[in-house]
């Protein structure tokens, strides 16, 4: 396995049994102990400034692009995959081809425990991911959703009226 470093802007924390492979941050970003963090060579895994990921994380880029936004909190085991591997299995394989797709976390999202996202997912900015769901399709902005499988419990729609990437000026 080729392993690479990371590089990331100021006032960067993290736990001592983080180990970032191909990671590229921004300023202000808390990373927590027994988080696993990775990207690969031509796609490493992005995160942006004022980005809290707490313990025991798995954001697994590397197959596909994975970004994650200004301003994103991930609460504790919170699991972020660009792919549907490993399948070592030639004849599973047949029927359950390896998937790679790129994910985005948009800005100000907030994830809670244990919430899982899968390949291809784009999570709108201002959205609400509640503990425990499993997120297979895309989130619109300024959307709570919950559940496996997901369901949308609410529309912020008093977010919207504040946002700045939804109001025009």
């Amino acid at each position: 396995m080729h392993r690479g470093g990371y590089t990331c802007g100021d006032d960067v924390d993290l736990a001592e049994d983080v180990h970032p492979n191909f990671v590229v941050m921004g300023s202000r970003v808390r990373i927590r102990t027994g988080t696993i963090l990775f990207g690969s060579v031509g796609r490493p895994l992005t995160i942006s400034d004022d980005v809290y990921v707490n313990a025991k994380c798995v954001l697994h880029g590397g197959a596909a692009q994975l970004i994650i936004g200004n301003r994103v909190t991930l609460a504790v085991g919170v699991a972020i995959h660009t792919d549907s591997g490993p399948n070592t299995s030639p004849l599973l394989q047949k029927d359950f081809p390896i998937l790679a797709k790129d994910v985005a976390i948009e800005d100000d999202v907030w994830i809670g425990d244990y919430a899982v996202i899968l390949p291809g997912v784009t999570i709108g900015h201002g959205s609400v991911i509640g503990a425990g769901t499993i997120v297979r399709r895309s989130v619109l902005a300024h959307t709570v959703v919950v559940g496996n499988p997901q369901k949308i419990l609410r529309i912020l729609e008093h977010a919207k009226l504040k946002c700045y990437a939804c109001t025009p000026p």
